[in-house]
C-alpha cells in the first residue's frame, strides 16, 4: 500500500489516468447495458460454433414468454365473449347487404346445382332467378341468426388465447416490437443508469488503485461494475411495486410501475393494431384451427332456417310442387309472354313437372340432402365471409370492438403484480445470464484498461 506522499506524486505524474478511470468505468456500465439489451433481441437464430454461441433471449424464449403474456391477456384483460357481444348483428347485416347478395347468389347456384341437380336443372332460368332472389331476401335475417348463434357459443368455437398465441409466434417481430415499444423508457433508463453507476464505482476504483496499484483492481472493478449496474438497473425498474421512502427522504417506485398509464396505452395500442385486429380475429374465426366448429354452428343455423321455411318435410311426400313455400310465394305481377301471364305459364310448368304421380320426391327435390347441403353452404360462406366483412364493415368493426381502449383501461386497473408480468418475463427469463454477461464484459474491459495503464506508466 502506498503512502500519501507516493500517492500524490503518482497522481501528479499520471493524473490523466486517474481522471480517465471513472469515465472508463462509466463507459463499461453503459456499454455492457447496450450489449445486454442487444442480446435480448439478437440474433433471431442461434449463432455460434457447436454449443458455444448465442440466440436472442426473446426469440429463444418466445413460446414461454408468449404463454405468460397470453395468460395475462386472456381472460384477465379481454375474452372472446366480451368481444363478440359488442357486434350488432342487424347493423352488420345492413353494412354488408349488397356484397352479401352477390355472394349468396353465387353460393346458392353452386350448392343447388350440386346437391339438388334434378330439380335445379329442370327449373327454367327465370324461375331459378326467382329462387335466388328469395334466398337473397332472407340472407340478412340469416346473417343475424348466424351471428347470434356464434356469439352464444363463441367460447366453444373460438379460443382467443390460442389465436393470440399463434399471432405472436407466427410473427416474431410483433413480440419484439411489443417489448421494444412498451419497454422503451425502461431500456433508456438501463443505459443511463449503467453510465451513472459506473462513474461512481469508478471513483472508488481511483482510490483503491491509488492505494494499491494492484493489477487486479481494474478487471475486478470492471467485473463488479458490469454485474452491479445490470443487477441494480433491473431491480430499480420493477421494485418496489409501490412507492417507498429510503433514508427518510428518497422516494422511489419501480420505473415500470411509475409509467403504468403510458405503458398501458402503448400495450393497448399494440395489441389492438397488431394482434387482436378485426382482420385477424375474423380470419382466425373463419379459417383457424377451430373453424370446423364454427362451420357446424353456421350449418345448424342455416338448416334450422331452411326447415322453418319448408315446414315439416314429412308432409312433402304427396304435395304438389306449386304448394312448396319456395314457389308459392313467387309473384310474377303483370309479366306476360305472348299474351299469356307468366303466372299461368309457371302453373302449367309445375303441373307438367308433378305429372300424374305427384310428390316432391318424384320431381327431384332430394330431402336427404338438406343437411349436407347446409354444411356445404356454411363451408362456402366461411371462405367468403372474411373478405366480405372486411371490405364493407371494417370501420364499423374497428370502432365497435374498440380493442385498443379496452386493453388500455383494463391494464391500468391491474394489480402491480399482474402489471409487472407484462414486461418482466423478458428480463426474468435469462436475468442471471444477462448479469453474468455484463460482469464478464466488464472484466475484459478492465483487463484492457490494465494493459493500457501499465503501458502508459512505463
Amino acid at each position: 500500500m502506498q503512502t500519501w506522499a507516493e500517492i500524490t506524486d503518482d497522481f501528479q505524474r499520471n493524473w490523466p489516468i486517474y481522471v480517465a478511470m471513472p469515465f472508463v468505468a462509466a463507459l463499461i456500465g453503459w456499454s455492457t447495458k447496450l450489449v445486454a439489451i442487444r442480446m435480448m433481441f439478437r440474433p433471431h437464430t442461434f449463432t455460434g460454433i457447436g454449443p458455444l454461441g448465442w440466440q436472442g433471449i426473446i426469440p429463444k424464449r418466445a413460446p414461454q414468454m408468449v404463454t405468460i403474456l397470453c395468460d395475462t391477456l386472456t381472460p384477465r384483460l379481454i375474452n372472446a365473449k366480451e368481444i363478440a357481444e359488442r357486434v350488432d348483428p342487424a347493423e352488420l347485416a345492413a353494412r354488408i347487404d349488397r356484397p352479401l347478395r352477390a355472394e349468396v347468389s353465387r353460393i346458392t347456384r353452386k350448392i343447388l346445382a350440386e346437391y339438388q341437380p334434378t330439380l335445379w336443372n329442370m327449373l327454367p332460368a327465370p324461375v331459378q332467378d326467382f329462387v335466388i332472389e328469395r334466398v337473397q331476401r332472407s340472407a340478412p335475417d340469416a346473417i343475424v341468426s348466424v351471428v347470434d348463434g356464434v356469439v352464444d357459443r363463441v367460447d366453444e368455437v373460438f379460443d382467443l388465447k390460442t389465436m393470440a398465441t399463434n399471432e405472436f409466434l407466427n410473427d416474431p417481430t410483433t413480440l419484439e416490437s411489443m417489448f421494444k415499444s412498451v419497454g422503451r423508457r425502461e431500456f433508456a433508463f438501463i443505459r443511463r443508469s449503467g453510465f451513472v453507476f459506473g462513474f461512481f464505482i469508478g471513483l472508488v476504483q481511483v482510490a483503491v488503485w491509488a492505494l494499491t496499484h494492484n493489477p487486479w483492481v481494474m478487471p475486478l472493478f470492471g467485473l463488479f461494475t458490469g454485474w452491479f449496474t445490470d443487477w441494480a438497473a433491473l431491480r430499480l425498474i420493477f421494485y418496489p411495486r409501490e412507492p417507498k421512502k429510503y433514508l427518510g427522504f428518497i422516494k422511489w417506485q419501480g420505473l415500470f410501475q411509475q409509467h403504468r398509464i403510458p405503458v398501458a396505452r402503448d400495450y393497448g395500442s399494440l395489441i389492438g393494431t397488431k394482434v387482436l385486429t378485426p382482420d385477424r380475429l375474423i380470419r382466425s374465426l373463419c379459417s383457424g384451427p377451430d373453424n370446423d366448429r364454427v362451420e357446424k354452428v353456421v350449418a345448424e343455423v342455416l338448416e334450422a332456417t331452411l326447415r322453418e321455411e319448408l315446414g315439416d318435410l314429412s308432409n312433402y311426400v304427396d304435395i304438389e310442387l306449386r304448394d312448396l313455400p319456395l314457389f308459392s310465394d313467387i309473384d310474377f305481377g303483370n309479366l306476360q309472354f305472348a299474351g299469356i301471364s307468366a303466372g299461368r305459364l309457371f302453373d302449367g310448368f309445375l303441373d307438367i313437372l308433378s305429372g300424374p304421380t305427384k310428390g316432391v320426391a318424384r320431381v327431384g327435390l332430394d330431402l336427404t340432402q338438406i343437411e349436407p347441403m347446409c354444411a356445404a353452404f356454411a363451408s362456402e360462406a366461411l371462405v367468403a365471409l372474411p373478405d366480405l366483412l372486411l371490405d364493407s364493415a371494417s370501420d364499423y368493426l374497428t370502432e365497435t370492438l374498440d380493442i385498443e381502449a379496452t386493453m388500455s383501461e383494463k391494464m391500468a386497473a391491474m394489480t402491480p403484480e399482474e402489471f409487472e408480468n407484462v414486461l418482466h418475463p423478458v428480463f426474468r427469463a435469462d436475468e442471471k445470464t444477462l448479469i453474468m454477461v455484463g460482469a464478464i464484459l466488464g472484466f475484459l474491459v478492465g483487463e484492457v484498461q490494465v494493459f493500457i495503464v501499465e503501458h502508459l506508466t512505463h
